[in-house]
């Protein structure tokens, strides 16, 4: 397993190379600086944070669609919690609440799939809706929430902070989560649920706190995207869990569950904002020529790149022995 995941990651990391190439000949502005690569990282911070729990969620054969929704959410309740006028109390006040509103979401989704053995893929759809839903209920007749002048909270969008973070999920998560017992149970539950609980696995629990840790990176997620966009709308993030899903799935984690990788996964969302990035500034940008939009290739080219990470998959537990 270990040789077909570096196998992965070596085809990643060179279709990654090549993204750069290729838009580095067709672009206005080359992608070639360490400061585009700051900015990339920084714009896709709320995407690189929901992949990690996303990675965590697939390993158990679940699936979240309620990311991002769950963001938005988030992102509403801080600013009506904050208040318009929000000052340097928003600190102690909007940012606590939105934490234990976050874990409360995330434990909402856990205790649908865990407790009431609801199907992941119905509970967070549902959960989905729900929480757009409230979205707009706490915005009420505004257009979007903003988020007042909070003393250093631009601060948590700049790359230093994000990649402070982005460092704690990933490189301190990651090592606990190799070398712990829970992610031997994660794995098993997702190959086989039946055999972890007569393994003695506490199959329910386990689910549950997945699905709440979600909840947490949700909310360092909505960090990010609030601090750099100072406002929130409540239809905000639409759409960013298939980004999520196609980033993971492309970065070597099975949608049927028992295998996964935190480096394929981040690997996984670099190519997708490489990729829109490449297309924003493509020299073929509303060119008059084309019979469509090359804004519009995006779209198109998640779902292949979707379709590219299973077909993967598929070859490579074939050349298991």
């Amino acid at each position: 397993m270990a040789r077909i995941l570096l196998k992965r990651h070596l085809i990643l990391v060179a279709l990654l190379v090549g993204e750069v190439l290729l838009f580095n000949t067709i672009s206005r502005v080359p992608l070639v600086s360490v400061s585009d690569f700051v900015a990339i990282v920084t714009q896709s911070a709320p995407v690189l944070f929901l992949a990690f729990g996303m990675t965590l969620v697939l390993m158990t054969a679940g699936i979240d669609l309620s990311v991002g929704s769950m963001v938005a959410l988030i992102a509403c309740a801080m600013a009506s919690f904050g208040g318009e006028d929000a000052d340097s109390t928003f600190w102690i006040t909007a940012v606590p609440c939105g934490l234990l509103f976050a874990i409360v979401l995330g434990s909402l989704n856990g205790l649908l799939i865990a407790r009431f053995d609801m199907p992941p893929i119905i509970a967070t759809l549902g959960t989905m809706i729900f929480f757009r839903g409230w979205s707009f209920v706490l915005l009420g007749d505004r257009e979007r929430a903003p988020f007042g002048d909070v003393p250093g909270y631009d601060l948590l969008g700049e790359f230093f902070f994000v990649a402070i973070g982005l460092v704690c999920v990933y490189v301190v998560g990651g090592i606990f989560f190799a070398r712990s017992r829970w992610r031997q149970e994660i794995l098993l539950i997702g190959g086989n649920r039946i055999a972890g609980r007569y393994a003695g696995i506490r199959v329910g629990r386990r689910l549950w706190e997945v699905y709440t840790l979600v909840g947490g990176l949700a909310f360092l997620a909505a960090l990010a995207f609030t601090s750099r966009n100072s406002s929130v709308n409540a239809s905000a993030l639409t759409g960013l869990e298939l980004k999520v899903i196609v980033a993971v799935v492309l970065g070597g984690t099975r949608v049927q569950g028992g295998s996964g990788s935190l480096v394929g996964s981040f690997l996984g969302v670099l190519i997708i904002a490489v990729l829109e990035e490449g297309l924003r500034g493509s020299a073929l940008w509303g060119h008059e020529y084309l019979p469509f939009k090359i804004r519009h290739l995006e779209e198109v080219l998640l779902g292949l790149l979707l379709v590219t990470g299973v077909w993967l998959h598929s070859r490579e537990r074939e050349a298991m022995p």
